[in-house]
């Protein structure tokens, strides 16, 4: 099985999660698909588009989408001392991080999205030692 699957929504029959062209489960609910994903160590594939600010698309600026909606962004840092990183950073619940490579900046906000919609590190507010990606 993929580390990466698709959650569609299937018209009058729920929401499909699909690995490739094979239909793995169909589910009531998006968060029930979402828990599918994360219970096989999985998640979910977003779209992936170039970022655009004022009617340009800047060469290294991606955004992240489920269902038309934009749910991330990752962006390479051109000048600096951290020139060549790349930060990432979903939207719902402020996950974000700098990493070397576009590949771990994808992974970042596809892993944080997906566990955000099943609440998989939710905590309640103030509880210590609380970190989005520690299990």
């Amino acid at each position: 099985m993929s580390e990466r699957l698709k959650v569609r929504f299937a018209y009058q029959r729920g929401w499909q999660v699909v690995d490739g062209s094979t239909i793995l489960q169909t589910l009531e609910n998006k968060e029930e698909a979402f828990q599918f994903v994360v219970d096989r160590g999985a998640r979910v594939w977003l779209e992936w588009s170039r970022t655009v600010i004022g009617g340009k698309a800047p060469r290294y600026d991606f955004a992240a989408s489920f269902m038309q909606d934009t749910v991330g962004r990752i962006l390479k840092t051109l000048h600096g001392s951290e020139a060549g990183t790349w930060f990432w950073s979903c939207y719902e619940g402020g996950a974000n991080g700098r990493v070397p490579t576009k590949d771990e900046a994808v992974f970042g906000v596809e892993r944080a999205y997906t566990r955000r919609v099943v609440k998989a590190d939710w905590r309640p507010a103030g509880a210590a030692g609380w970190h989005p990606f520690r299990d």
